[in-house]
């Protein structure tokens, strides 16, 4: 499942990535890039923003999940020199009679269309390059919102009986440049509801004045999440009494920077069954007087969208 970052205002959409936390000295908070869900696929260019422009899609299919039968197959097609083909459907999927559409014929999936051939570059090394606006025929708004899903199969890549010959689903995460950032954040930008994430908030920026120069014990915050059957989960009823729940209170890390690291599963209790489909946020002092103790926006986690 695929997560958007939602704020009041306009907000960092991070980076996301794997082990995150292992790198976040390293990252510069901030930046819109594309990044892949997977090690075995790459783009160029690298840090890819803009839709309207011509993006390489790069898979080393040596590195696909070789225990999987499926991969095995489509291994040893590409060994034995057949070509290999994109099949993608998000940010969007074309239908017969478009002339981009996946495969062709009544068994579509063993005659992918030669208009998605791959290139070879190198040994298991394949490309295919678009301008993803133009090929998938949306605007760059739906790219960053569905980001962009596909396969690699050979032309009959099996099915109807016959044993699928293909890689796993593959995706390219595909976030808008960066343009300014509240002081307090969600990061990663996208995340699934057992992952771990951050509350980062820098006291350095704050605008509102009763929330500026705040002391170490003196940042707090609302949290409330919506699970999958529509109903709410909160730490703390009202804002009022979140200073009497001490996971609420920040953590501070010096010079006016404050975190809290959470899984959201965990955090708000989640029953077996349900998921989190939206988490609203936002940073307080301990005790809530009113607007000028808070700051001047939420930040909201969309957990929902696909």
């Amino acid at each position: 499942m695929k997560y958007m970052l939602v704020i009041s205002t306009p907000l960092i959409v991070a980076i996301k990535m794997k082990n995150w936390m292992q790198k976040l000295g390293l990252l510069t908070l901030g930046l819109g890039a594309a990044t892949v869900a997977n090690a075995q696929v790459t783009t160029e260019p690298a840090e890819y923003q803009d839709p309207t422009t011509e993006l390489k899609i790069i898979v080393d299919i040596s590195k696909l999940d070789a225990s999987q039968e499926h991969v095995q197959n489509l291994q040893a097609d590409a060994a034995a020199g057949l070509d290999l083909y994109i099949w993608t459907w998000n940010p969007a999927e074309h239908q017969d009679p478009h002339p981009l559409v996946n495969g062709t014929g009544s068994e579509p999936w063993k005659s992918s269309n030669d208009l998605l051939v791959m290139t070879k570059e190198a040994e298991n090394i394949y490309s295919f390059t678009m301008t993803p606006t133009e090929f998938y025929e949306v605007d760059a708004q739906t790219v960053f919102d569905n980001d962009i899903e596909f396969l690699v199969k050979p032309k009959d890549g099996g099915g109807y009986g016959d044993p699928d010959r293909k890689s796993e689903d593959l995706k390219i995460a595909v976030d808008p440049p960066v343009t300014v950032r509240n002081p307090a954040f969600l990061f990663p930008g996208r995340f699934q509801d057992d992952d771990l994430v951050m509350l980062y908030y820098d006291n350095n920026e704050e605008t509102v004045p009763g929330m500026q120069n705040l002391a170490d014990d003196d940042v707090w915050f609302f949290a409330e999440a919506t699970l999958s059957d529509s109903t709410t989960v909160k730490i703390a009823n009202n804002a009022f009494t979140v200073g009497n729940y001490p996971e609420l209170q920040m953590t501070a890390y010096g010079d006016g920077i404050f975190k809290t690291y959470f899984v959201p599963r965990k955090f708000f209790n989640v029953p077996e069954g349900k998921t989190v489909t939206n988490i609203t946020m936002y940073v307080m002092r301990r005790v809530f007087t009113g607007g000028d103790s808070r700051v001047a926006y939420d930040i909201i986690a969309d957990l929902s969208c696909e």
